[in-house]
């Protein structure tokens, strides 16, 4: 069978290592190393920056209104302009609301919570789907959902009586009690404060008995917010204003974008370092090697061909590295929750806290355009960094090598 000559001897100089050259050999594993870890690291990381991204939009913003339109002193019509709102193209739900922030107080325990409330027949689809997870329905009269955030710092359970203080520049402090009815929990920052009330009942407590504060609305286009606001604005009465996701949770978001970019450029100078190894690696090769390329010269093989040579073997520890570090990286993906859970149970620490973090797990996202666009940039990358070598291989002098000889 017919094998053309530079490629068959490139992979014999790739299946040999170092040739007997211990320090080749070593800097050769260093090379192959450092790509499987760069590669590796990358798909993970970038699937996990891909998983907060989605997590942010699907979980938190399917909780959080992206739009939340306000009235300053309660809305009465609430009816006649949710209809307003609902004919602005690209809206998906529009829920009237009540809202108080105060103090839920239980036995000698207090902490900051923000109550809302909604109609039973007008509960947002996100936030049906947690209360249905949680298998609780939105309660009635002096009843309260909190999150299980809240019951456990409380210390509370199902059926005992808290009370809600809410403080007020302009009248006396309220103070309401509540049955605690249910828990749920959306399993994000969201859970620090948000407890669930009967829209009647908080409107009372709000001091705007009979109306709502405004409407908590949701879009098919999460990232036109603003612009529909705006639009919302000029067809509702006076009195309104609204706010958007990017206000309450816009900050976050930026802050997952530009990490995934930071951490994927750190990451990807772990494989810019591997390719400098590969540079070193066959340097040192060629200089090992000369006599051979010289012989090899003189027996008919052209520059072209001793390129393609030291190509060969480039390219070839390259791919080799690249190769386990897209699989190691893949497996990666669906172990990297489990590996922090059981990290989390063996050292007694919880990585990912709501009070910090967005949300209390690892989302993965593992994306196969992020899983090609790392390997052709490590290939690439690689390529580039087997091109110096190879061309000076390739223009050694055959009566220079072996004048000595």
């Amino acid at each position: 069978m017919y094998k053309p000559l530079p490629l068959f001897i490139g992979l014999r100089y790739f299946s040999s290592g170092g040739g007997g050259n211990r320090l080749v050999s070593f800097i050769s594993l260093l090379a192959i190393s450092g790509l499987v870890l760069g590669v590796c690291l990358l798909i993970v990381v970038l699937s996990v920056m891909n998983g907060f991204d989605r997590e942010l939009r699907e979980r938190i913003l399917s909780v959080v209104p992206h739009v939340q339109v306000i009235h300053q002193q309660g809305v009465a019509d609430w009816r006649t302009d949710a209809g307003l709102i609902a004919r602005q193209p690209s809206v998906t739900e529009v829920t009237p609301y009540a809202e108080v922030n105060g103090m839920v107080h239980f036995r000698q325990t207090s902490r900051p919570i923000q109550l809302l409330g909604l109609e039973a027949d007008a509960v947002p689809l996100g936030l049906q789907a947690v209360l249905d997870e949680a298998g609780v329905s939105l309660p009635q009269g002096n009843q309260l959902l909190v999150s299980e955030v809240v019951a456990e710092s409380l210390n509370i359970q199902l059926g005992q009586r808290l009370t809600l203080i809410v403080p007020s520049a302009e009248g006396p402090t309220v103070a309401q009690a509540f049955t605690l009815a249910g828990v749920f929990a959306t399993h994000t920052e969201i859970d620090q404060l948000l407890a669930i009330g009967a829209l009647p009942v908080v409107a009372d407590v709000a001091g705007i008995s009979g109306l709502v504060n405004g409407f908590r609305v949701q879009i098919d286009d999460q990232f036109n917010a603003r612009q529909l606001g705006y639009r919302m604005l000029e067809e509702l009465p006076f009195g309104y204003g609204f706010r958007d996701w990017f206000q309450t949770h816009g900050n976050l978001y930026q802050a997952i974008q530009l990490s995934r970019n930071m951490v994927g450029l750190l990451i990807f100078m772990i494989i810019a370092i591997a390719a400098f190894n590969v540079i070193s690696m066959l340097m040192m090769s060629v200089m090992d090697k000369r006599k051979d390329i010289a012989i090899l010269q003189t027996l008919g093989l052209t520059r072209r061909e001793i390129l393609q040579l030291f190509l060969t073997q480039g390219v070839l520890i390259g791919l080799f590295g690249i190769l386990i570090g897209v699989l190691l990286g893949v497996l990666g993906c669906f172990w990297v929750a489990d590996l922090v859970l059981w990290l989390e149970s063996l050292f007694g620490v919880t990585f990912l806290n709501t009070e910090v973090y967005p949300i209390d797990y690892i989302p993965v996202d593992l994306r196969g355009s992020d899983v090609l666009k790392v390997s052709l940039a490590a290939v690439v990358l690689n390529l580039l960094a087997t091109l110096y070598p190879a061309l000076r291989a390739s223009r050694m002098v055959p009566a220079d090598e072996l004048r000595y000889e």
